[in-house]
């Protein structure tokens, strides 16, 4: 009988440890996979996305890097993610969760930059375009400086570029979206439907800023064709040129105020050194409490076009390290 209870007690003990560690595995897996939860690789997942979009969605077939692709991820241990492309030949130099979805944070003023290139290259607006400010937006609730602009303020549509660029402007990005498309939401629209066209289906966005929402996701593999298309275009080249940029605007009375805005790369500013022989192109930081400090950039080097994308959660510097670190395996 004391034989029976104790094996009993045994076999209560061992089972309790099954249930901890398995309770523990979930509650690793929903932290470590926090937007895994939204993503579907499955075919039925696949199909009714296309569907619905009209863009085929991530297929292993469709991308030059595979799902589990961790080529010298082991280099970058505190990266949430990390990708680095020679994309003159399609070689992957390395590669770290390039699928996992993510929080993009202002690396999304990218495609808000793409859908404005979009308006102004076909000729519908103008960079000379005087842009009347028509709504108040306050996104101090998200830890954002109040606006500097208000009902009634006149700035051009060239200035609001480059403040969108240079100094990740998120105010600005909202009087873009509603100058070219009526508000913010139907601008939105245009970003989702510009991504979803360059192949980048494993995105999603919810405002043209990048601050964090729930539905506002991308994943770095679809930050590289982003990046990538938005090194075609001669104004964001050329944006993202400036250390500074100094312009002005006017108050609902038609006086002017100057302003200045300065680049959030590090590389730019010299606050951080490239390795020898790279120039610097089309870039975008982001910076948000779920998306942590993240870069993208095209670079080029002795003819060969390379894209870099990456974050880390806590460490700005860290993150411009990787980026050197992997640049030097070239």
């Amino acid at each position: 009988m004391i034989y029976l209870k104790d094996t009993l007690i045994k076999l209560i003990g061992v089972l309790l440890c099954i249930i901890i560690l398995f309770a523990v595995h979930v509650k690793y897996v929903s932290t470590d996979d926090k937007y895994e939860d939204k993503v579907s690789f499955s075919e039925a997942a696949l199909k009714a996305q296309e569907k619905e979009t009209g863009f085929y969605t991530y297929d292993s077939e469709d991308t030059i890097v595979a799902r589990d692709d961790d080529t010298r991820s082991v280099l970058f241990p505190d990266a949430q993610y990390f990708l680095c492309i020679d994309d003159t030949d399609g070689r992957i130099i390395c590669a770290k969760n390039a699928h996992r979805r993510m929080y993009p944070a202002s690396m999304t003023k990218l495609v808000t930059a793409l859908v404005c290139c979009d308006y102004i290259e076909s000729g519908e607006v103008s960079l000379s375009d005087e842009v009347t400010v028509e709504t108040y937006y306050d996104l101090s609730y998200d830890g954002v400086e109040p606006p500097s602009l208000y009902p009634g303020y006149t700035i051009s549509m060239k200035d609001l570029m480059y403040g969108l660029m240079i100094g990740s402007n998120n105010y600005y990005s909202l009087i873009l979206g509603e100058y070219l498309c009526g508000s913010p939401e139907a601008f939105v629209n245009k970003m989702n439907e510009k991504v979803w066209s360059l192949g980048a289906t494993n995105s999603h966005f919810e405002n043209p800023h990048g601050l964090d929402d729930p539905d506002h996701y991308s994943t770095a593999y679809d930050m590289y064709l982003i990046i990538r298309e938005a090194s075609k275009h001669e104004l964001l080249n050329t944006i993202d040129a400036f250390k500074e940029y100094e312009y002005s605007y006017k108050d609902e009375n038609g006086n002017v105020i100057d302003d200045i805005t300065s680049a959030t790369n590090l590389f730019l500013t010299d606050r951080a050194q490239l390795p020898a022989g790279y120039t610097l192109h089309t870039w975008k930081t982001g910076t948000t409490d779920g998306a942590g400090y993240a870069l993208a950039m095209v670079l080029e080097k002795d003819g060969h076009t390379y894209i870099t994308v990456g974050a880390t959660l806590d460490d700005r510097i860290e993150l411009y390290d990787y980026m050197v670190k992997a640049l030097c395996l070239e």
